[in-house]
């Protein structure tokens, strides 16, 4: 499920693209049970709605494949004739879709062409770095998923308000879920607010955390940062998370880009 969440995006003009496909994955997989299917235009309005009719799960799974295969053609068509649209796209991301032909005796090789040539993730190093380490360093693996889940639950929050769906709703979210709203783009000089609220995420969802087994080295530090800071010498358990922050807080800022990339509205 981890690389399915790295996938969600919105597909703005292509309203009907990410629904049909999820559709598809859920024939697959044998969990569909839909009574109907939607069909919207660019300004999210239902055009049509008809009674859902279902697929094999084989035939759901070669269409998945067949859409695949037509997104990473259309790419590579797209950079052949428009090299530096892509190269702004792919600077600030991680992924990018390839095809891999073996019929070709040295397929691998146009695959690190294309990349090396995208210049993939070149405006998102810290986070890259982060996220290809974050096993070998805690903290950085938590302020990635501290960040990832703000992230996400923005996107998701933002498109439960804005929906036209009488079905989405808010009710129930924790109140740290609505402030995701007034977060300012993630940049290095906007690290700190991200740090913040991600303290009071934590706090809620996770009170415990220092309690997980990967914290225990990391919490014996802390405790006696807290203690050589503390007049009575002892270390509270405030203190403790405040040293936890701080340094989540600082790994947030070095995963985070220099400069504003997000395009569109936020």
């Amino acid at each position: 499920m981890r690389s399915l969440g790295k996938c969600f995006d919105t597909t703005k003009h292509a309203p009907n693209a990410l629904m049909e496909m999820d559709t598809l994955y859920m024939e697959a997989i044998g969990h569909c049970n839909f009574k109907f299917e939607i069909c919207r235009n660019r300004a999210e309005e239902d055009v049509y709605q008809g009674p859902y009719v279902p697929a094999s799960a084989e035939d759901a799974a070669r269409d998945l494949y067949d859409l695949a295969k037509y997104a990473a053609t259309f790419l590579s068509l797209l950079m052949e004739r428009k090299p530096d649209l892509c190269r702004q796209i792919a600077a600030t991301k991680s992924e990018w879709p390839v095809l891999a032909d073996l019929t070709e005796k040295e397929w691998h090789r146009p695959i690190a062409d294309t990349i090396s040539k995208l210049e993939l993730g070149k405006d998102i190093k810290g986070y890259i770095l982060s996220a290809r380490t974050a096993d070998e360093n805690v903290i950085r693996c938590w302020a990635t998923a501290i960040y990832q889940t703000l992230f996400q639950t923005r996107f998701t929050y933002k498109e439960a308000v804005e929906s036209k769906n009488r079905h989405t709703t808010t009710d129930g979210c924790p109140d740290w879920a609505k402030k995701t709203l007034e977060l300012p783009k993630f940049t290095k000089a906007n690290a700190r607010k991200w740090a913040k609220l991600g303290e009071e995420m934590l706090l809620q969802q996770k009170p415990d955390f220092l309690e997980s087994p990967d914290l225990g080295m990391k919490k014996q530090s802390w405790t006696r940062r807290a203690i050589k800071d503390s007049r009575s010498g002892k270390a509270s358990q405030r203190a403790i998370h405040r040293e936890a922050f701080e340094d989540f807080a600082k790994e947030l800022k070095n995963i985070a880009p220099a400069r504003d990339l997000w395009r569109g509205d936020w």
